[in-house]
């Protein structure tokens, strides 16, 4: 390899690191966040995801970075979620008001 490949790969594990501790940070303090309410409801934690996520976009003033941090954000979610799935992350009841029961 070249010390460029070197480099980028030492990059891609650092970053893979910090976002294994970023996201157990995050779960832990939603899980914990969560015990406060009679019932959490789904759409209010992917509303502050969604907050949280443009806060960190539009932290990024050269508008190019952040078009481009949107994209690697946008393609890392598919993967994610498959990743998250295959592990049988998933144990939410959905509640539908106002509609009938089938």
């Amino acid at each position: 390899m070249t010390a460029t490949a070197d480099a980028l790969k030492a990059w891609k594990v650092e970053e893979a690191r910090q976002a294994q501790i970023l996201a157990a940070a995050i779960d832990a303090t939603t899980q914990e966040t969560a015990k406060k309410f009679d019932a959490p409801i789904m759409n209010a934690l992917c509303g502050a995801l969604v907050t949280v996520q443009a806060a960190v976009l539009s932290s990024v003033t050269d508008p190019h970075i952040r078009k481009e941090l949107r994209k690697a954000m946008a393609r890392a979610l598919p993967r994610a979620l498959a990743e998250a799935i295959a592990k049988g992350n998933g144990h939410c009841q959905t509640v539908v008001i106002g509609a009938p029961r089938q």
